[in-house]
């Protein structure tokens, strides 16, 4: 097998963003590798393209090039994070060596050409949700965020939400006070009968799977596309959930979580 490029600890940081978040642009990369110098980035990533560890988006057309280029993981990389490995410890304490990233999740990392724009627009807004998230972050206030390709992994701690698969959760932080979080972006293509069984989903999953021995309380935020589907959701909510209106469920719709970011006081409660 021919030997692969060799990568600064900097560019492997970069592979393990877009292992984690599956599309991001520059600005995000520079934003959660906490780097000042955004020439720094373009280098590394434009070698990284040069040895075929990554791949862009990016549009030469006038009224796009102000827009920052797309990146995701291409073969070489998917290569790459292959013959990674961690050390684990069983029940027992015995140790032992496993991938450090599980094969059926890189598995679809061989697919990114093909993902829609759809599912791009959602990696980015998932991506510009956590780094709010980290930038509220202080000594009083913590925010602990799980991405999909977190939970998806079967050693995970959070491996339980696997099931449900939510586009984000996260932990609220404040002194002794603990707040667990669900985000769901319900994108506008998304047919009503999907929508009407996701929603379910949820509703069942706050009833019946989420109790105190799994922590603190829980509430689910659900972004809709437009206010219709706001109104469509917190009826169909109500209706599922019957005489359940203890359940915490939260909505908004995508312009107000764009215009205004996750921790603004953009979310409606459906009780």
């Amino acid at each position: 097998m021919t030997e692969q490029p060799k990568l600064a600890k900097k560019q492997q940081a970069i592979l393990q963003l877009l292992y984690r978040f599956r599309f991001l642009n520059r600005i995000q990369i520079q934003t959660l590798m906490g780097h000042k110098d955004p020439k720094t980035i373009n280098l590394w990533l434009k070698d990284l393209r040069e040895k075929q560890y990554v791949e862009w988006i990016y549009s030469t057309h006038f009224a796009e090039k102000t827009k920052p280029a797309i990146y995701y993981l291409s073969l070489n990389s998917v290569r790459h994070l292959r013959t990674l490995t961690r050390t684990i410890k069983d029940k027992d304490n015995a140790s032992g060596v496993s991938p450090a990233y599980p094969p059926e999740e890189l598995r679809k990392r061989y697919k990114e050409p093909t993902r829609t724009e759809v599912f791009i627009k959602r990696c980015l807004l998932i991506a510009d949700c956590y780094i709010a998230l980290q930038a509220k972050s202080d000594d009083r206030l913590h925010y602990n965020c799980v991405l999909l390709a977190d939970y998806a992994d079967p050693d995970s701690e959070y491996y339980f939400l696997n099931e449900l698969k939510p586009h984000l959760f996260f932990s609220k932080q404040r002194g002794d006070e603990t707040t667990n979080y669900l985000m769901e972006n319900f994108e506008q293509t998304l047919p009503r009968y999907q929508l009407s069984k996701r929603l379910k989903d949820y509703v069942d999953y706050l009833t019946y799977e989420w109790d105190e021995d799994d922590g603190p309380p829980l509430i689910a935020l659900l972004v809709c596309a437009s206010v219709a589907d706001l109104i469509y959701v917190k009826r169909r909510v109500r209706s599922l959930s019957e005489d359940k209106e203890d359940l915490q469920i939260r909505v908004t719709t995508l312009g107000k979580l764009k215009d205004s970011g996750i921790t603004s006081m953009i979310w409606e409660d459906v009780f």
